[in-house]
């Protein structure tokens, strides 16, 4: 794949992913989390980042049961898998950060 065919992801993954680390770090020493929560958070900030990798290296990447993205899928269809995959880890640092919230009475 030439430098120009690269879009930002595939350009710039290691600090796509190193951004992403850093935001779930800051997010789970924020909220402080469960036990269990902070391990399906982990699992879900390493899967993002797997499949950033994956999408940046040309690899086939699993987003969830069903949706997947081959090596030899279009760019426009490994971009939106690894939209969704990005959606998906979002929510879950939204879910993590709603702990702060008050409770509602």
């Amino acid at each position: 794949m030439s430098e120009t065919a690269k879009d930002f992801a595939q350009a710039r993954w290691p600090l796509w992913i190193a951004g992403l680390c850093a935001l779930s770090v800051v997010a789970a020493l924020v909220a402080q989390p469960t036990w269990h929560f902070a391990m399906v958070y982990t699992i879900a900030t390493a899967w993002t980042a797997w499949n950033t990798h994956a999408h940046a290296t040309g690899k086939r990447f699993q987003v969830a049961p069903g949706l997947h993205a081959a090596a030899n899928d279009s760019p426009k269809h490994r971009r939106i898998m690894l939209g969704i995959s990005l959606c998906i880890q979002l929510g879950f640092t939204a879910l993590m950060l709603s702990r702060l919230l008050p409770a509602a009475s």
